[in-house]
C-alpha cells in the first residue's frame, strides 16, 4: 500500500480515477463505485465523462489538507465580554454588539444531512 502525501496527491494532475481516490482515502473502491452510482458520494465532487469518473485532486487535497479553523470564544466568555461592554442588551443583538465591538460566536460548519 502506498502511502499518499500531499506532494504525491498533487503529482496525479488535476483529476484521478475512482480507485486512485480510494487509496487514498483508505476506503474500498467497490463501495466508493456504489456511493458515486447512487448519487450519495458527497466528500469530493465527481466529474463524469462518458463512461469514465474523474475526480478532483483540489478535492481531494482541501479534504486531507484543510487549514486549521479558529475557534469562536465560548458563550460564557462572549457573555463576560458583553457584559462589561457599555452597551444595553436589546432584542436586536447585532446592532447592541456593533456598539460595544463584541463578536458573536459563528455558528460552525454547516453540513449537509445524508438521504435516509
Amino acid at each position: 500500500m502506498k502511502a499518499w502525501t500531499r506532494e504525491a496527491i498533487e503529482n496525479l494532475g488535476p483529476v484521478t480515477d475512482v480507485p486512485t481516490m480510494a487509496s487514498i482515502l483508505l476506503v474500498n473502491k467497490d463501495t466508493a463505485y456504489t456511493q458515486i452510482r447512487r448519487g450519495e458520494w458527497e466528500l469530493t465532487r465527481v466529474l463524469r465523462i462518458g463512461r469514465k469518473i474523474k475526480i478532483p485532486t483540489r478535492d481531494l487535497i482541501a479534504l486531507l489538507y484543510a487549514p486549521e479553523t479558529v475557534t469562536a470564544p465560548s458563550n460564557s466568555e462572549s457573555e463576560q465580554q458583553c457584559a462589561s461592554a457599555p452597551h444595553n442588551r436589546s432584542s436586536d443583538a447585532m446592532a447592541s454588539h456593533v456598539e460595544c465591538g463584541c463578536t458573536l460566536p459563528s455558528p460552525g460548519a454547516v453540513h449537509r444531512l445524508r438521504r435516509a
